[in-house]
């Protein structure tokens, strides 16, 4: 069997974290074309996470040029035939190693590269570039939905699905309730809609909170959970607007299964997404999804078939989409009905699995008319 090496930074978060630990804890007992040697650059959250899943992972650390040496080193032992990276940097770096090895390069873009950087003005300025342009080095890129394909400097275009593999809600949605209504101190009459997310500019976290001051029934708390730079400035709008008690920071959850559980409410306002597991995962254990109207979301929940849609940037068109579904439990029910039925099964583990299979046969055989030298079998 032919070796692909997954390279992925060992402290990643958020929805690429949650594709790359599905993918490969779905490998351990698939019937696969190739074999996989998974590369994590330093510790951290996912690499933890493959760790306890009892995926076989090997660590490289060091800085810019010692990572492609050692990632380079790598790929000889192990005699890959395919370098696949996720996320920015890694991208970078794997551009080099893959180079330097004469073998083809692939990765999944998880977001718009336009958007990775948001809140850094330099950095918003040169990386983009930077990555783009390391991006027309690679054989073929994978995306998670077919509108990023369209910003991508490549030929060879594939689409991945997300997927999510979760264990059954071991308990109601009226206990979950119950169970944050204790830990924040609230009312038994209180309810929840909320979001998991790191906290970035281009989640349009700010528009979230401007809706809750717009919707002013005080029995409905929003949840945030996750973390980042745009925390404190999140938590001053709130002061500002006056609903401090009504949004409540969580920072980053270990599990999120008692989280979506007890929300009504999903809300994802971003600005850009790719195929954000959060929607899936509070679909999954029973929210009711809203998004805001951009390709990812307008796709995942079927034009609005499978949750509300509403304008990006848009505070009380929010607003008034989350107080009607607040008002009606039986649109809420039929929502989570139609994106289980739906949707859940467009984002299977064998499905992301199978993508990612043919996906390397197309690149093997392009290597091969490329008169590239492919290494033989293992």
């Amino acid at each position: 069997m032919r070796t692909v090496m997954v390279f992925f930074a060992g402290n990643e978060v958020g929805g690429a974290a949650s594709h790359l630990r599905t993918w490969a804890e779905g490998l351990i007992e698939a019937q696969t074309q190739y074999q996989y040697r998974f590369v994590s650059l330093g510790d951290g959250p996912l690499a933890s996470a493959m760790e306890y899943g009892g995926i076989p992972l090997t660590k490289i650390r060091g800085g810019f040029r010692s990572a492609i040496d050692e990632l380079a080193r790598l790929i000889r032992q192990e005699r890959a035939w395919l370098l696949h990276s996720h996320g920015p940097r890694m991208n970078i770096l794997a551009s080099y190693a893959a180079k330097r090895q004469q073998i083809s390069w692939t990765a999944t873009i998880h977001s718009n590269p336009l958007y990775d950087f948001l809140g850094h003005p330099l950095k918003t300025f040169l990386f983009p570039k930077l990555h783009l342009w390391h991006l027309r080095r690679a054989s073929g890129l994978f995306v998670v939905q077919p509108s990023l394909g369209d910003l991508l400097p490549c030929k060879t275009i594939l689409e991945v699905p997300n997927a999510i593999s979760l264990p059954v809600a071991a308990r109601s949605q009226a206990e979950y309730r119950t169970l944050w209504q204790a830990k924040l101190g609230l009312p038994p009459s209180a309810r929840f809609m909320g979001t998991a997310a790191r906290l970035d500019p281009v989640k349009n976290l700010d528009v979230l909170i401007q809706s809750v001051a717009k919707f002013p029934e005080v029995d409905v708390h929003l949840c945030i959970a996750g973390d980042g730079r745009e925390r404190a400035a999140l938590e001053a709008l709130t002061d500002r607007l006056g609903v401090r008690d009504r949004v409540h920071f969580l920072g980053f959850l270990e599990s999120l299964e008692d989280f979506y559980g007890a929300l009504d409410v999903h809300v994802l306002p971003s600005r850009s997404e790719g195929a954000p597991t959060s929607v899936l995962e509070a679909g999954f254990y029973g929210a009711a999804n809203v998004g805001s109207d951009i390709p990812a979301l307008r796709r995942m929940l079927l034009d609005g078939q499978a949750g509300e849609i509403v304008p990006v940037g848009d505070a009380q068109a929010l607003a008034t989409a989350l107080r009607r579904l607040f008002a009606d439990d039986m649109l809420r029910a039929h929502y989570v009905q139609v994106f289980r039925e739906q949707v859940l099964p467009l984002y299977s583990r064998d499905r992301m699995i199978a993508a990612y299979e043919r996906g390397y046969t197309v690149l093997e055989e392009d290597a091969v008319r490329a008169g590239k030298i492919v290494p033989l079998e293992n």
